[in-house]
C-alpha cells in the first residue's frame, strides 16, 4: 500500500514537472516572438514629419499612402493610419499613413477688370473650373474684360466648381443695343445660375 502511494506522488510528481516545461516552453517562445514586435503609436492629427520620425524609431517603415482634402484635420497633419494605433507589428513592418491637404475651399478673388486669358488662370490656379461665360455690351469695361463674376468675389468656393462670368463685348454700336438696362442685376445673364451679382 505504501508503496502504491509512493507511485502515485511520483505520478504526480513528474506530471507536473513536465507541465512546468511545456510551460515553461511556450512562455520562452512567446517572448522570443514577441521582442521583435512593437505597439503602434497613435499619430492621427500629428505633423506628417513628426508622426513618420516617431514611427522609424519605434522601428516601422512608415509611408505616405496618399493626400485628402479634410476640413478637420489641418494641411500636412496625419489623416489616417494603417494598421491603426494600439496593434502589434512586427519590426520593419509597413505602415501606411494618408496626409491631410486641407480644407477644399478656396476664397474667389474678383475677376473684375480682367481680361478673359488672365481671369481663366486665377481660376484655374485656385482648383477651379471655367463655368457659363456670358457677353454683353458695355460702355465702361473694354472689349474683352470680365464684368462681373459667379460666386462673387471673397465666396468660400469649393475646388472644382464653376465660375460664371459675364464678358464684355465692348461698346455697343447704338444706344439700343445695349442688353442690360442700368440697375439690372447680371443674374438673368448666366441663366439664372448662382447668386444675384451686382452691377459694377
Amino acid at each position: 500500500m505504501r508503496l502504491l502511494r509512493l507511485l502515485v506522488k511520483g505520478i504526480r510528481a513528474a506530471l507536473f514537472l513536465a507541465a512546468l516545461a511545456i510551460a515553461t516552453g511556450y512562455i520562452t517562445m512567446w517572448l522570443v516572438t514577441e521582442k521583435d514586435k512593437v505597439q503602434l503609436p497613435r499619430v492621427i492629427g500629428m505633423d506628417s514629419n513628426a508622426a513618420l520620425e516617431l514611427l522609424r524609431e519605434q522601428g516601422v517603415q512608415p509611408k505616405v499612402s496618399g493626400r485628402e482634402y479634410s476640413e478637420e484635420v489641418v494641411k500636412d497633419a496625419v489623416l489616417s493610419q494603417r494598421p491603426a494605433s494600439g496593434s502589434w507589428v512586427r519590426k520593419d513592418s509597413e505602415v501606411r499613413l494618408v496626409v491631410s491637404r486641407g480644407t477644399d475651399a478656396v476664397a474667389l478673388p474678383s475677376l473684375a477688370g480682367l481680361p478673359l486669358a488672365e481671369a481663366q488662370r486665377v481660376i484655374q490656379e485656385r482648383g477651379l473650373t471655367i463655368g457659363r461665360v456670358a457677353r454683353v455690351h458695355s460702355l465702361e469695361h473694354p472689349k474683352g474684360e470680365v464684368i462681373a463674376q459667379d460666386p462673387e468675389a471673397g465666396a468660400l468656393t469649393r475646388r472644382g466648381s464653376p465660375v460664371a462670368l459675364l464678358l464684355s463685348l465692348g461698346q455697343p454700336e447704338e444706344p439700343a443695343a445695349i442688353l442690360t438696362p442700368p440697375g439690372q442685376p447680371y443674374r438673368s445673364l448666366f441663366g439664372g445660375e448662382g447668386a444675384p451679382m451686382r452691377a459694377p
